[in-house]
């Protein structure tokens, strides 16, 4: 009769680690195919995703650009992607921006992709949203 009781004990008790330790997002890409003319700067709105503690963040770096920024005001405004070539360059780049989950509470933890794991009580998610920026820079034929 005890080793029942233990047992029922321990499946309500996986039942609801389980249930609390779950995906809150499933993975969601999205590409987008950019064409820009030599030195012109891209701007794109990324709309608010995630829950409160999620921010968007650059996961893979444009390689042949002057800069690409991310200015991201809070959670509930969307999120300013900028993207300025490395002067007269002509080819293509690519650029990865990234959900990421911040610990909250304390500032000295960076942003992170979650960890499949349940910590704190807190539902951490393994996958959000991510935007693949394909960007081909093209020259322009000058007439004449």
């Amino acid at each position: 009769m005890k080793k029942n009781f233990q047992l029922t004990l321990l499946v309500i008790f996986s039942a609801i680690v389980f249930v609390s330790c779950n995906k809150e997002h499933e993975a969601v890409t999205k590409v987008i195919d950019v064409t820009l003319k030599i030195n012109e700067v891209y701007n794109y709105q990324i709309p608010a995703t995630g829950d409160q503690d999620d921010v968007m963040q650059i996961t893979k770096v444009a390689l042949h650009a002057l800069s690409n920024t991310l200015d991201f005001r809070n959670n509930t405004t969307s999120s300013a992607f900028q993207y300025t070539p490395a002067t007269d360059y002509v080819g293509t780049d690519e650029v990865q921006v990234s959900t990421a989950e911040v610990h909250n509470g304390n500032s000295n933890h960076p942003p992170h992709q979650g960890g499949g794991n349940c910590q704190g009580g807190r539902h951490h998610h393994d996958e959000g949203t991510t935007y693949i920026f394909r960007i081909t820079i093209a020259s322009v034929v000058k007439p004449g």
